[in-house]
């Protein structure tokens, strides 16, 4: 079939059959249904969540806590105010909801180009059509405690991965599910079953960026948050593990989130095929997470170790998945069996409003080291602040503001400089994004990056991304 009849006949089916869920994309499955008071194993429902014009004032003094209401918003599903554009399709969403089926089917556009420096300088558009299913077992006559998650990807136009020089990854969203190919595919299908409300075990094809928005939602996938890969994610993970991958493992969990992980996943990326025929052909990759959770002037935070281990045999300037690493047709001294990274991640809100704690202020930052060979890395380094509803009458908008650093490693310069000149990368980003109306938002986006050519001069790259949710 060809990729244009599996697009159209995918948003067919989400249009007109099947049950939208609220506010954040199928992969928070565990947040949403095992928070306090729940239970995992029961598949508690997911009802839709109309935009709540009110809120409950939690100050001494109730003039104090200013909610949408005094900003004009209507409590009424109109047009304007709804979650999605479509509203609840006469009832289908939120009847298939209770039997246990679940989509979010959001269109994200980027119109970004290269204002200055960089490899070249143009403006270019492009999108991406995303496709999440979740199916909540026991309402649909399964185990209890089991759900599945479906993430199917449809990319059309272009993108300025390529243009932003090397190693610079502007664009993280539209990497998927193949840099510069228009394809739809199934880049995520994930099977859970809790076992209890503190452990799960989990199979299947894991996507990424999806696998790291379950555990930290605000890093948003590139569609509602920060674009550069290097802020979303830890840089170098680049080397041992893929797009998407199959794998399986289990979860430790603490009230609903996830805790701890133990995974192991094939190294060959499979975005665009089932990947089972060569399932471990070329080596494994272990993976170990684990989290503690902190409170810091009452405000919630978490520290985190993560760590990785790859069986694969490599050299340093290995293609990837991910992007086009410099020094293609270089010859490498020998190849080296094995590769890992070993990272650490602070999550931290500094500031929420005591009437509406999603109104907040949150500090993340994640260091990451690697073996330097065949790792084109040595370490990486970002921080970044982000705030949810800074001003009271805009509770939807969000700003975001960053920086990272990447060390490339010895070797790897070494190797590559003979060819072209290699340097380590950095880059700030700022962006605002705008909530429209609750199913549409629009961000304004600015990049200032350095990439790993040395004759490339610093790039300045705005950009507008536009996400629509039906």
């Amino acid at each position: 079939m060809k990729p244009s009849a599996i697009c159209w006949t995918l948003l067919s089916i989400s249009m007109f059959g099947v049950a939208a869920w609220a506010e954040e994309p199928a992969p928070l499955l565990l947040s949403e249904t095992a928070g306090e008071g729940s239970d995992l194993l029961s598949d508690s429902a997911l009802a839709p969540v109309s935009y709540v014009s009110e809120q409950e004032p939690c100050c001494d003094s109730p003039d104090e806590c200013v909610g949408t209401a005094d900003c004009g918003y209507q409590c009424s599903e109109d047009l304007l105010s709804r979650q999605y554009l479509t509203g609840d399709l006469f009832g289908a969403r939120s009847g298939l909801a209770e039997h246990g089926v679940i989509a979010d089917i959001q269109l994200t556009q980027f119109y970004q180009g290269v204002a200055s420096g960089g490899r070249r300088r143009r403006f270019l558009y492009g999108g991406k059509a995303d496709y999440f299913f979740t199916f909540q077992g026991e309402k649909l006559g399964l185990n209890k405690g089991f759900s599945a998650i479906l993430h199917a990807e449809t990319r059309f136009g272009d993108d300025i991965n390529t243009a932003g020089g090397a190693l610079s990854f502007p664009n993280s969203n539209m990497l998927y599910p193949l840099p510069g190919q228009h394809q739809t595919a199934i880049t995520g299908l994930m099977f859970m079953q809790a076992l209890s409300e503190n452990f799960a075990l989990t199979a299947g094809k894991y996507n990424l960026l999806d696998l790291w928005n379950m555990i930290y939602p605000n890093t948003g996938r590139g569609i509602n948050g920060f674009m550069n890969l290097s802020l979303i994610a830890p840089t170098p993970i680049v080397r041992t593990t893929n797009l998407s991958i199959n794998g399986a493992g289990a979860m430790g969990l603490h009230e609903g989130q996830i805790q701890s992980a133990l995974v192991v996943y094939d190294t060959t990326n499979s975005s665009t095929t089932a990947g089972l025929d060569d399932l471990f052909d070329q080596g494994a990759v272990v993976l170990g997470y684990g989290r503690i959770f902190t409170e810091w002037r009452g405000h919630p935070g978490s520290h985190a170790l993560l760590g990785n281990w790859s069986s694969r045999t490599y050299t340093s300037v290995d293609p990837a998945s991910w992007t086009v690493i410099p020094g293609q047709g270089v010859v490498a001294a020998g190849q080296q069996t094995g590769s890992w990274t070993i990272s650490y991640i602070l999550d931290q809100v500094v500031w929420s409003d005591c009437c509406n704690d999603q109104r907040n202020m949150r500090l993340m930052s994640q260091w990451m080291i690697a073996d330097g060979d065949p790792n084109p890395y040595r370490w990486s380094g970002n921080i970044a602040l982000q705030a949810n509803g800074l001003f009271r009458c805009r509770e939807q908008d969000s700003l975001g503001v960053g920086y990272f650093y990447n060390e490339l490693s010895g070797n790897f310069k070494s190797l590559v400089s003979a060819v072209v000149p290699i340097r380590n990368t950095q880059g700030v980003e700022l962006y605002y994004n705008a909530a429209l109306t609750p199913w549409f938002h629009v961000t304004a986006d600015l990049q200032v990056l350095e990439d790993a050519n040395a004759n490339d001069d610093t790039s300045v790259m705005p950009g507008l991304r536009a996400n629509l949710r039906f």
